[in-house]
């Protein structure tokens, strides 16, 4: 979702049933966007609930996960993930909560904590809505171009999302692949300031951050990452997963081929 100005507000994953659509939004989000959605609803009949009290979401990852998912039972869905790693997202009542967790635990999938899924997500470069990204970005800032269709008509904060995609970004989300200690903060390329640190991981020997970097500095260039008293080296890295989006024709080259059409 965006602003007037095209910038991001909230990433909304969507998960249909028969009758109705449910959104997973950050916590901290679910009434503004209730409040949001009830001011739009017009002709159409429809209801507006915030059901953050009523459901829950257990996220399961790894090469098992799809095995050990079809032996639960209670579920209102369940969802394929991609990100951050290969997995499944399982939506239910909360009184069903402990009982799907007690039946995973048995087919051997190990309870982690939030600490650690924040731990994946930045060693796997997926980026986080309100803390790596927000309404300060453009969706082709954020990395966003795949989430994007370029081709639909109308939408809220279009016509800056267009303009951006016809041209070029300033700024973007990388991946930082530090050689030593995983730090958020000011990044530096050739001395100069080139962008902000904003998420960091350490696990196992890997050590990586998310960033917003000015697009001058190359994919593969060296950084260092200022925290404080620390500093730390990196390689910039593209976003896993990530795409440029397509080129749309400029507005010259619109009138070009409206012209061409006439003759």
């Amino acid at each position: 979702m965006l602003t007037p100005k095209g910038r991001v507000t909230d990433h909304l994953k969507l998960v249909r049933t028969s009758d109705t659509v449910y959104a997973d939004v950050e916590p901290s989000r679910a009434a503004l966007l209730k409040q949001f959605f009830d001011e739009r609803v017009f002709i159409t009949r429809v209801e507006i609930s915030d059901v953050s009290e009523e459901l829950g979401l257990i996220e399961v990852f790894g090469p098992d996960s799809g095995e050990a998912v079809k032996a639960v039972e209670g579920s209102l869905a369940v969802v394929p993930l991609e990100r951050p790693l290969p997995g499944a997202v399982i939506w239910a009542p909360r009184g069903y909560i402990e009982a799907i967790s007690s039946a995973l635990r048995s087919h051997g999938v190990a309870p982690s904590s939030a600490e650690d899924l924040e731990e994946v997500r930045v060693i796997e470069g997926s980026p986080r809505i309100g803390i790596d990204y927000g309404d300060h970005h453009l969706p082709q800032e954020a990395a966003l171009e795949y989430l994007v269709h370029f081709a639909k008509g109308c939408y809220l904060g279009q016509e800056a999302v267009a303009m951006a995609q016809r041209g070029t970004v300033k700024r973007r989300l990388r991946h930082l692949h530090f050689e030593g200690e995983a730090l958020t903060g000011r990044v530096l390329y050739e001395n100069d300031e080139a962008g902000t640190a904003t998420s960091a991981a350490k696990i196992v020997g890997l050590s990586r951050g998310i960033a917003t970097i000015k697009t001058s500095v190359p994919i593969d260039a060296r950084v260092t990452v200022v925290s404080d008293e620390s500093r730390s080296d990196a390689v910039v890295k593209a976003l896993p997963g990530t795409i440029d989006g397509p080129e749309l024709p400029s507005a010259r080259e619109l009138r070009e081929r409206l012209q061409g059409s006439k003759t």
